[in-house]
């Protein structure tokens, strides 16, 4: 969840410096310049990439992430809901198979939620954020944190028997050079565990630049299935398995009753709460667990989930 005007915010930093529009870059994904243009949204132009679908913006911010994400993080989104800390903990105990060293590393670590529900398995778990926020917080909850970027904490390489990062790689200037240095840290056959959104899902189909997942500069890409294996493959992953899970039918339908509304600038909805609030709902019994579980199944199949889980061994 974000501050309201956050993005806003970001955009008019990024017109205030006549440089970020001399930085220009081709595919997140794949790295081709054959891309068709979608539209403008928050002044900036969206892409999306022909070869693999990848969604992205061509312009790179002229700031740190550091200076970005200085407020992104405050009391109220520090706090989620009980019921997410109780999906984390079914989330770890996936990693069970590959614990061997028990070291586990959260990236984009936030509210510590991960972390937590980590050591609650056992795990000896510490995290890294650029937010100053976010680390200071985590570091009250007891754990080790490293506030900045993944590449300035110089970890050793095979050092994690476990990576996770949520909702992370739409966000990075870079993220092929994230990959990179992620897969240097885990151990041979470690797991590498992420979410991001998905270009080519329901909500991006149907809504296109409305849908609030496309929102640079705070989302610098959007990645696509094929795009984020490939780019995974190139870095040195192994075995890579991608699901395509989640939609939320309220952020639609809101979308769809303001199709007048422009795109050319950030629409204030709150996706993240109304997607809480929908996946609590769901969580309520056991009925609608398997109700969530069939529509996942769905989506999936589908290909059409909003959002990107990864399992990837290195």
């Amino acid at each position: 969840m974000q501050a309201p005007d956050k993005v806003d915010e970001g955009f008019w930093l990024l017109k205030m410096d006549p440089r970020a529009e001399k930085t220009v870059r081709a595919c997140a994904a794949c790295g081709s310049s054959d891309a068709q243009s979608m539209g403008i949204k928050n002044e900036l132009e969206i892409l999306s990439c022909r070869r693999c679908s990848t969604v992205y913006t061509p312009y790179l911010p002229w700031y740190s992430s550091e200076v970005y994400y200085e407020t992104y993080y405050w009391d109220q989104n520090l706090e989620p809901p009980a019921f997410v800390q109780s999906r984390l903990e079914e989330i770890v105990a996936e990693f069970a198979p590959y614990r061997q060293t028990n070291r586990l590393l959260d990236i984009g670590c936030g509210a510590g939620n991960l972390l937590r529900a980590a050591r609650k398995s056992g795990w000896d778990a510490q995290g890294v954020d650029v937010a100053v926020n976010a680390a200071k917080h985590v570091r009250e909850l007891g754990f080790e944190v490293f506030q900045g970027e993944l590449r300035d904490a110089r970890f050793p390489a095979a050092h994690f028997d476990v990576i996770t990062a949520a909702e992370l790689l739409e966000h990075l200037p870079d993220p092929r050079a994230e990959l990179k240095e992620i897969a240097r840290l885990l151990r041979p056959g470690g797991l590498f565990w992420t979410t991001t959104p998905h270009a080519c899902g329901l909500a991006a189909r149907v809504l296109g630049l409305k849908w609030r997942c496309i929102s640079p500069p705070e989302h610098l890409q959007l990645f696509s299935a094929n795009g984020l294996k490939s780019l995974m493959r190139d870095v040195g992953f192994r075995e890579i398995r991608v699901q395509t899970t989640g939609s939320n039918p309220i952020e639609i339908w809101n979308a769809a009753r303001r199709k007048k509304a422009p795109v050319t600038t950030a629409q204030h909805y709150d996706r993240v709460l109304t997607g809480y609030q929908l996946n609590e709902s769901l969580m309520k019994s056991r009925s609608r667990r398997a109700l969530k579980s069939v529509l996942n199944s769905v989506l999936n199949a589908s290909r059409l989930g909003d959002s990107l889980k990864v399992f990837a061994t290195r």
